[in-house]
Order: C-alpha cells, then sequence, then structure tokens
C-alpha cells in the first residue's frame, strides 16, 4: 500500500514483538549466564573423592544472609544432591548449551532492538535467533530427560516454559512476516 506522507513502512506486529523479544532476551541471557556460571562452579569446586565436606554455616556470613543454620544446611545439602546426581557429561553439556544460549538470547536483544526500530533485515534474524533459542531448548530437554530425578526436577519446567514462549515468538515472527508481504 503506498504510503502518501512518504515516511517509512513501520508495521505494528514487529514493535510489539520486538519489545518481547527485549525482554524475554534480558532474562533470558541471565538465565543461561547463571547457568554456566553454576555449573562451572560446581564443576570446579567438587572433591576429587566426591565426598563432600560437612556443612560449613559461620554465624557471621548467616546474619549478614538473614538465614538460619537450618536454611544454611539445607542449601548445601540441595547443591550436594544436585552435584552428586549429575553425571560426569552433563557440566559440560549445559556449560555447552548456555553459552550458546546466552549469545542468542543477547542477540534477541539486538534483533528485538531492530525490530521496534524496524529494518527489513530484522524479521529474518528474528526467525533465526528464536528458532535457534528453541533449538538449545530442544537439546537442553534431551540432556535433562537423560538425567535422574533431581535434576529432572530442578530444570525440566524451565526448559519447557522456554520452550513455549520460543515457539510463541517464532509464530509472531512467522505470522508478521506473512501479514507483511500480505500488505506490499
Amino acid at each position: 500500500m503506498p504510503n502518501p506522507n512518504n515516511t517509512t513502512f513501520m508495521p505494528h506486529w514487529a514493535s510489539i514483538l520486538g519489545v518481547v523479544a527485549i525482554m524475554l532476551g534480558v532474562f533470558l541471557t541471565a538465565v543461561h549466564g547463571n547457568e554456566v556460571m553454576k555449573q562451572v562452579v560446581i564443576t570446579n569446586n567438587m572433591p576429587a573423592d566426591g565426598v563432600m565436606p560437612e556443612p560449613d554455616c559461620p554465624e557471621e556470613e548467616l546474619e549478614e544472609e538473614g538465614i538460619s543454620v537450618a536454611e544454611c544446611e539445607y542449601l548445601i545439602q540441595h547443591v550436594r544432591g544436585i552435584a552428586l546426581s549429575a553425571p560426569d557429561w552433563f557440566p559440560s553439556a549445559q556449560i555447552t548449551l548456555s553459552a550458546i544460549g546466552t549469545v542468542l538470547a543477547f542477540g534477541s536483544i539486538i534483533i528485538g532492538g531492530a525490530l521496534v526500530n524496524y529494518t527489513p533485515w530484522a524479521s529474518k534474524a528474528a526467525l533465526v535467533v528464536f528458532g535457534g533459542l528453541a533449538a538449545i531448548d530442544l537439546l537442553q530437554f534431551a540432556v535433562v530427560v537423560n538425567t535422574g530425578p533431581t535434576l529432572r526436577d530442578v530444570y525440566l519446567g524451565g526448559i519447557l516454559l522456554w520452550f513455549i514462549l520460543h515457539l510463541m515468538l517464532v509464530a509472531g515472527a512467522l505470522a508478521g512476516r506473512h501479514t507483511e508481504a500480505e500488505a506490499q
């Protein structure tokens, strides 16, 4: 449709999808980055013999964090349970997938900005990045399903939620591109 004011075509779908991509991208960048850090810290601090030391909950740290001795001991046991239930291959798989996810999530922030300020390449790039994030979710799902019940309990809910969100972003980008193609 010709534009009588000779202004740039700015589809509304792109702005809405861009804002959502920015918001989710910021959050997912933090989620994946935190997972990389968690796996590196747990892997690097595991005793070679696999025997974890007894909980150490210094009084001054408990006061600083505002937690009780029981909460401290629970947190230590929780980390111990996760560390001991992880197969040897799990940390490296999670680090790799989460590192790729961090890059893609950060890319979705940039793509979101390009959608908000509509640039023609952004809708194609959005499909690639959102599809890549959905693929990372599927790969993480496959990794976690092949672990024990403790890790499945910790990870599966979040992975499935992100997969659904990424599929919705892909669907939004596809629908927007279809609408844009019909308008031209």
